[in-house]
């Protein structure tokens, strides 16, 4: 059982990559860099005609790379936390593997739903950015299927592992009612014995 949670465990970090490459800011300023090699290329041209030429060639460049992607605000609004979500998303499953089912598959079962409960998030945040123009319906369909794959194994583990754990719990509520029983015939047992 546990191989799938490593497998889990591995798969998650696709979201978490592709969670950063596709937060990147993007901005439409051109670098001071650009503006060097700029001026560098139109000081080296000897005919006006060749300076126009260039100038128009860079102004038709920068005009058509409209680039879709996360503005400075956009970035601090959804990016950051959509990379933080991701994160938990690999953290959580990765405590939950660390918990031993036997003693604490109550707080591993806690963790899976935490995991469950970011890849909604995650995939809500997603369809937000899709609305605002900061990421293309390509970009977050690749992104929603990476989620979406963590999504279902993380499903499928949890209903295995809530089935295990409430079998246990039958068996540990079985065992205390065998308890109290034996402590209600002993006590029984030692108020006939004193009569």
């Amino acid at each position: 059982m546990a191989d799938k949670e490593y497998v889990l465990g591995n798969k998650a970090r696709e979201p978490v990559k592709y969670t950063i490459q596709a937060t990147k800011v993007v901005t439409g300023d051109v670098s001071q860099r650009d503006v060097r090699k700029i001026l560098q290329k139109v000081a080296e041209l000897d005919d006006i005609r060749d300076v126009k030429a260039v100038c128009q060639q860079l102004i038709g460049s920068l005009d058509r790379t409209e680039k879709k992607g996360f503005t400075k605000s956009g970035y601090r609004d959804y990016g950051e936390e959509m990379r933080k979500v991701a994160r938990n998303i690999v953290r959580n499953i990765h405590a939950a593997n660390g918990k031993m089912f036997v003693t604490e598959y109550e707080e591993r079962l806690r963790l899976i739903n935490e995991v469950l409960d970011d890849c909604s998030l995650l995939l809500e945040y997603i369809q937000i950015c899709v609305d605002n123009g900061y990421v293309s319906i390509e970009r977050s369909g690749i992104w929603t299927k990476k989620l979406r794959d963590v999504q279902y194994m993380t499903m499928s583990w949890r209903k295995n592992d809530g089935a295990r754990a409430k079998k246990l719990g039958e068996e540990a509520a079985a065992a205390e009612d065998q308890r109290q029983v034996s402590l209600v015939k002993e006590a029984i047992r030692q108020v006939k014995a004193g009569n």
